[in-house]
């Protein structure tokens, strides 16, 4: 019995061991991140290597881009400062408007599963031209790379 209980504690802390999350770093988030739902829903982040920034939110047939400059502060905090955003709807392309006072803070860790990279995101502060924007995200949101 005991033998049975110390091999399952041990297998306990291997399984948390193995999806431990760990804090973001400028090279971990590089790449692009999805999340898709059925029903065209979803979201895509984009981040380059000259810490610019590409989010897209899609609503079924409707999608919100966002482009800006991201960071990461001492907290491990994401946070993308917009410089502009676009609706996309059917049949047109849409263009980027130029925003004010726009940025997304999110509370980020990076998992790894098997061959699967997944970044973690919980929103904290959503802010669209000075307004706060909490409706555009989920309270996680978990995207694969």
């Amino acid at each position: 019995m005991r033998k049975k209980l110390i091999c399952m504690q041990i297998c306990v802390c291997a399984m948390l061991f193995a999806f431990a999350a760990e804090a973001i770093n400028f090279k971990e988030v590089v790449g692009t991140w999805r999340l898709y739902y059925r029903g065209n829903f979803g979201y895509e982040f984009s981040f380059n290597k000259s810490y610019r920034a590409v989010c897209v939110v899609r609503f079924k047939e409707t999608s919100i881009y966002f482009r800006g400059v991201y960071t990461i502060d001492e907290r491990k905090h994401l946070r993308i400062n917009i410089s502009e955003m676009k609706n996309e709807e059917p049949g047109s392309t849409g263009k980027y408007n130029s925003v004010f006072s726009s940025y997304f803070v999110f509370d980020a860790k990076r998992y790894q599963q098997g061959k699967k990279e997944y970044l973690e995101l919980r929103p904290i502060d959503i802010v669209i031209n000075g307004n706060a924007s909490d409706g555009y995200f989920e309270p996680i949101i978990k995207l694969v790379k």
